[in-house]
Order: structure tokens, then sequence, then C-alpha cells
């Protein structure tokens, strides 16, 4: 198998760490022009069966070209060449930021029936499209679903892996069948055929694991000897029923039995699939045997209708409050600044929560705080668990928020949102990057923007008064507006620097909690080793070695995380920018 060795320039990306052997292609991390990493495949064309090449490409590259969809894994460049002789195509696509599912479900993980659904109707999304163009998965496991996590901390199921992607199959199959999981391969396929239905199968039985905790029908033999025995089929068919997760309810098992029915035929398609777990309703379409029907299903009492919601007018402010839950969250998900969160507790938090005491003392709230700071090292995230500590209303807002084409539109928009504040207090609203807010009047970059500022410093004054405190955290402390600094307005002001080396060991800490980890973790050297690291530095580096170890199956371990740090140097000491180029 040809080899890349690491600071590889290729195709204008350059070769940051091997991450795993394959039967017929190398996994990689590969870092961009733009300096963000993204995955590669490196396929050996001297290796790589013929039935797994259509037209001279691999075939996995030409699905991956084809299936844009938000919920499966994002082509962004392919190509070919030769080394040494030999030839080689090769695949990058997007870097997944967020786990595996298998990887939840190893640390214990059981989701509710409403938050497994989260997680499947998105891949049935998914399922559709590939189908829709005469295609099938052939290999959906919790492995091969990713939870992608978005800045704002939203989470995109996505299909990965389209490595067994074909349509359907009877006889000669064109892939390999030694590294499927038998727990999620439907009968018909482990004689051989493949099809949509088979696709149906696999991700109910994945549907089934989320809620109870195990697959459907636990199996200990080994890929390498499944496709060769009976076993398997034989012992589901001994099976008297399914044993059904004690937080389900009727209707979810009955989608359960169908759609792992033993007969593929009696399987719902992958269409009324999506339907009836969307709906959450089951129907006619669905057919049941007679041994495999449900109870009568109980109608559940009419859900509270949400109030609507309406897309708001130029002239609002696109926002929404976050309620803490009680318990979770908070000061316990911040590493280090111990002495940062103590002054906070005493000075602003109970006086916040304990209006009685703080008025039998006529102490007045502080308005605002200010947090300061290189980018990258948590102040929006801390002003975030600040909120969740203190139990608050959250309204996180950015630059595009407020703005408007309107003549004094942005200035509604803030007296808009304070507004909102108030009616919803006790609120923090944190405003990232305060300096584009308030910009300096007189300052190049405040043209025109007077109006706004005076507006900002009319809400600002004693706002604490009304039950609104507010957070700005900012890279350019003096490009803001001295006027806003003043007491009476944001009357605390901390520096969060690049975190130092007790923070930075609490952070690895932290990151690695509930993660599989070898016994060789040294926290004390991965703090020695990321010295003026970010904090979203030392993030990152942590999700990129548990992405690594769990695509290989592997604990976290030191050797791992070592490599990740020696690959991605800190951002707070400026980009290197990597040779481009392209060596045979």
């Amino acid at each position: 198998m040809i080899r890349l060795p690491d600071h590889t320039p290729f195709g204008g990306y350059t070769v940051q760490r091997f991450i795993k052997e394959g039967l017929y292609n190398d996994s990689y991390i590969v870092k961009g022009e733009d300096g963000l990493p993204y995955f590669m495949k490196f396929y050996d064309m001297s290796r790589m069966p013929d039935k797994m090449i259509l037209g001279g490409t691999v075939e996995e590259i030409l699905h991956c070209r084809e299936l844009v969809h938000p919920n499966i894994i994002r082509h962004v460049l392919d190509g070919s060449g030769q080394i040494n002789g030999k030839g080689f195509q090769y695949l990058i696509t997007q870097f997944f930021d967020g786990k595996l599912l298998s990887e939840a479900l190893r640390e214990g993980r059981t989701f509710s029936v409403p938050e497994a659904k989260a997680i499947i109707i998105p891949i049935l999304e998914g399922l559709l499209f590939m189908q829709e163009r005469g295609l099938n998965h052939n290999d959906l496991t919790p492995r091969n679903i990713l939870l992608e996590t978005a800045a704002d901390g939203s989470v995109t199921p996505k299909i990965i892996d389209l490595g067994h992607t074909h349509g359907d199959v009877s006889g000669a199959v064109p892939f390999p069948m030694d590294d499927l999981n038998v727990q999620y391969v439907a009968p018909e396929a482990l004689a051989g055929t493949f099809s949509a239905k088979s696709d149906v199968f696999a991700i109910t039985a994945v549907f089934y694991t989320l809620i109870c905790g195990r697959a459907p029908w636990p199996c200990n033999i080994p890929p390498r000897d499944s496709f060769y025995s009976k076993k398997i089929i034989a012992g589901r068919a001994r099976e008297a029923g399914l044993t059904f997760p004690a937080n389900s309810d009727p209707g979810t098992d009955a989608i359960l039995q169908a759609g792992l029915s033993l007969d593929s035929a009696e399987r719902p398609d992958v269409a009324t699939l999506l339907t009836l777990l969307s709906e959450g309703d089951v129907s006619g379409n669905v057919s049941l045997t007679r041994e495999q029907t449900a109870p009568p299903r109980q109608k559940p009492e009419e859900p509270a209708k949400p109030e609507e919601k309406t897309e708001p007018r130029e002239d609002q402010v696109r926002l929404s409050a976050q309620k803490n839950r009680s318990g979770k969250g908070g000061f316990a998900d911040v590493a280090g600044m111990e002495g940062l969160k103590q002054e906070l507790l005493k000075r602003v938090i109970w006086v916040l929560r304990d209006k009685e005491k703080a008025a039998r003392y006529r102490l007045l709230p502080p308005n605002g705080m200010l947090l300061y700071g290189p980018p990258g090292c948590g102040k929006t995230f801390f002003a975030k668990k600040f909120a969740e500590e203190s139990g608050f209303n959250y309204f996180l807002v950015n630059g595009s928020d407020l703005g408007s084409t309107y003549i004094h539109g942005t200035q509604g928009k803030i007296a808009d949102l304070f507004k909102k504040a108030e009616q919803n207090a006790p609120s923090v609203i944190c405003f990232d990057e305060f300096d584009s807010f308030v910009p300096a009047r007189g300052s190049d970059s405040a043209r025109n923007r007077a109006e706004e500022v005076n507006e900002f410093l009319s809400q600002l004054n004693n706002c604490a008064e009304r039950g609104v405190f507010v957070i700005g955290t900012t890279n350019r402390i003096d490009m803001i507006d001295p006027a806003v600094l003043r007491k009476g307005r944001m009357d605390l002001k901390y520096e969060i620097p690049a975190p130092d080396p007790e923070t930075r060991t609490a952070m690895f800490a932290l990151y690695l909690k509930g993660r599989p980890v070898s016994d060789d973790i040294n926290l004390a050297r991965l703090a020695a080793l990321t010295d003026n690291y970010a904090s979203s530095d030392i993030a990152f580096i942590v999700n990129e070695s548990a992405m690594v170890a769990a695509l290989s199956d592997e604990p976290i371990t030191q050797q791992i995380l070592e490599e990740s740090i020696r690959c991605n140097p800190s951002s707070l000491a400026g980009p290197k920018r990597p040779k481009i180029g392209f060596d045979n």
C-alpha cells in the first residue's frame, strides 16, 4: 500500500496525519489552503477490485460527487495520479466536527423516543435522497452515522462512509462483506441480496438500539465468519418476538416490528417509514403479520399547540431566549477560571437572585460586564455558562442580528431587544464582538453610526434595575466607545487570557471525560505541550483525537493526542501557511 508521509503537499492540500488502513484505501487528515482540516481517502488502484470501479473511477468517489444532501457526508475534491509508477485516486470530504453515534452508545447513552427520532428522521431523508437516485447505502450502523455539531451547538446527523453504496444487488456482491456489522444486516443481505428494504431493516435496527441500548438481536459471531453460516438467520427466526424498550409506546413498537420484519416484503419503504416517524402515527400503510401486530394504540392527549411563529419583519429582532435546565451546565462546564467564577457568584449572581436581601441592604446589581482577550479563549462560551449558572434567560446577539436597511431601523431593533429581555427578566444579553456594536464615535468604523451608539448608551443605563444583565465580548477593547465602558453601564471588566497550565490541564480532563481513553494519558504533559494555545484549540485537539480513535475503533491514547497537538499549532501564534503543491 502506498503510504503518504506527513507534510506531503498533495493536490492543494497538505497531509497532516495517517488515520487507518483499509482493505483498499488509507485514511488521512489533510489541511487545505484555508487552514481547515479535511478527511481524505487514498485508494491504491493496484489493489482495488474491478467490481468497485466504474468507468475508471472508484465507485465511492462517483457516489460522493452525486449525493449532495445536508444529511450525507459532503464531497470537497477528488483526483488521481501516480506515485513511483503506481496509480492512485483520492477523495477529500468535509471534516467531522462532532462524534459518531457509536461513541454515544459506547458511553452507555440511551435516547428517549423523541431524541432517537430527531436522529433517525434526518438520516431517512438522506436515505430517501439516495434511493431516488437508485442507490442504497448497504452499511448503515451507528458507526456510519455522524452527529455533526455546529458552532451554535446544533446537531446535524449525517450518513458517512459510502464504500458499500450501490444499487440493488442479487447474486455477486460488488463490495466486501467481511467488514459489515452483522447486527444491522438484514436476513436477505446476509445471503447476498441487498435492496432498499435492507436499508430499512438496518436503520430500524439503529433506531431500536438508540432507545433500548442494545441491538435487536445481539450476535457474537465474528464478521469474518458470519456470511458462511446460517446461525444468525436461524437465531432471529427462533426468537418469539422483539423485546421492546420500556421508554417506547405501542405506536413506536409497531414501527419497530414492521421495519425489523425478517420478510423484506412486510417492511415499509423508506418514504413510508419517514412519514410514520415524522407524524408519530402507525397507519394502514404498514403491513404487519398476525403474530407481529401490536396492541391497540391508545390515542394520546392532544398536546398544547405551540404559539404560532411568524417570520420576523426587517425591523424586528430575530432572537430566542434559552432557559437553563436546573442542575445542568453552568460553571461546571468551564475548566479553570475559579477566581472569576467566585467573583461573579459573589458580585452578580446572588444579588440578582436574592432580590429581597439585596433590597434590604440597598445593593444594586452591576449593569454589565465586558470580557476581553485574544480570540478563541472562551469569552462567549463563558458568557453562556454564566447564564446557565444564574438560571436566567440567555440572548446571544451577533452583529447581523441588529442590522437593518431602514433608516433608524437598527435603533429600533436595539430598543426591541432590551424590551424583550426585560419582558423575560431576569435575562442575560451577550453581545459577541461588542466593539462592532459600539465603536468609538468619531472613528472611521463609527461613521454614520453615532445614533446607534447613543441608543446603546441609553439602554445600558441602569438596565440591571430592569432585570437585564449585559455581557460584551471583544478582542479589541480599544475600539469600543469610552462612554460605554464607564461605571453605570459596563461596570465590570475581566480579561480572559490564553489558559494557564492549570486551566489547560483541567480542560483536557473535562473534554476527555466520558470518552474511551487509554491508561497512559498524561494531562500535565498535554498541558505543557499546549503552551499559549487557545481554549478552542484544545477543544479541537481532543475532538480530532476522539474522531481518529473512533475511526480506528480504539481508545484515545496519549500518542494520538500528542500527534494532534503536533499537527495543530496554536491559533494565537498565527497561521503557518503550508507549501501547496503536488509531487509525484
